[in-house]
């Protein structure tokens, strides 16, 4: 991961990271950028909230904390620019989130970055042509998250790691879509990959169930100006795929340093 074409070494990296092992404690010689932290059992979910505790309890302020497994590398595509490719994936990534600060900023993932351009395409009738776009779903792999947006989205939920790992990673889609409406962006000139496949509780059948229980915690802890509006009541009553191919999320224009103010979009709309 500290390869020139990865994270970097702490030189070519403006970055701290932190890496958490499970099982056994890394013992590995590291870099001075590099620090470890060790959970002997660990779910998916409370590892990433112990990573999350660990680096804001830091002296040190972040601009973006950005969360990866081990697995993930990043490479180009066919919307990466010249331009872009002067810069190696990683901080072609980083020089992006400095240029239009989303809260939630992400990556293209199993080259699913067409079908959402060409959904942006035909639900905001634009042939705008953007490499950088609303996005409601997106996989837990690789997410950079906004130091003033961070404290709104995480901690992830464990309540649901029994039945499923992915389902905290839907409070993190909601929150998003909830509570900074049209400021999740995702990148599309780069691609996220992960080759490593490891069993784990998956509950497919789940989602559906929890989603109410899922939206009704990100509403209670609204402010009460906003409870009514009619968005918490679509996102619990609808399921997230249909939502997704459906909702004019696609259409805000969000980027170069939008305000990140939490349920902002509501007040817009009024």
């Amino acid at each position: 991961m500290t390869s020139s074409t990865r994270i970097g070494d702490s030189k070519t990296c403006n970055c701290d990271v932190i890496v958490l092992s499970y099982k056994e404690e890394c013992q590995d010689e590291k870099p001075s950028h590099i620090s470890y932290v060790f959970a002997k059992e660990s779910t998916w979910t409370t590892g990433r909230n112990l990573l999350y505790f660990v680096a804001m309890e830091r002296i040190r302020h972040y601009h973006y904390y950005i969360f990866l497994d081990d697995d993930v590398d990043l490479g180009f595509n066919s919307f990466s620019s010249e331009e872009i490719k002067r810069l190696t994936p990683f901080r072609a990534f980083e020089q992006w989130l400095l240029n239009d600060e989303p809260a939630v900023g992400v990556v293209d993932f199993q080259k699913l970055g067409k079908a959402l351009l060409k959904r942006r395409r035909k639900i905001c009738n634009t042939n705008e042509a953007t490499v950088v776009v609303p996005v409601i779903w997106f996989d837990a792999l690789f997410n950079a998250f906004h130091h003033q947006a961070i404290k709104h989205i995480l901690p992830y939920p464990t309540q649901y790691d029994r039945d499923c790992w992915w389902i905290s990673q839907f409070h993190v889609i909601y929150s998003a879509e909830l509570i900074f409406r049209g400021q999740a962006l995702e990148y599309v000139a780069i691609t996220a990959y992960n080759r490593k496949h490891r069993p784990y509780p998956r509950g497919r059948m789940m989602f559906t169930a929890r989603t109410p229980a899922v939206v009704v915690d990100i509403h209670k802890k609204a402010p009460t100006a906003y409870q009514n509006r009619t968005l918490f009541k679509t996102l619990k009553t609808s399921q997230l795929l249909w939502y997704c191919k459906n909702t004019t999320t696609y259409c805000l224009n969000k980027t170069h340093h939008h305000p990140i103010v939490p349920y902002s979009h509501f007040k817009e709309q009024s």
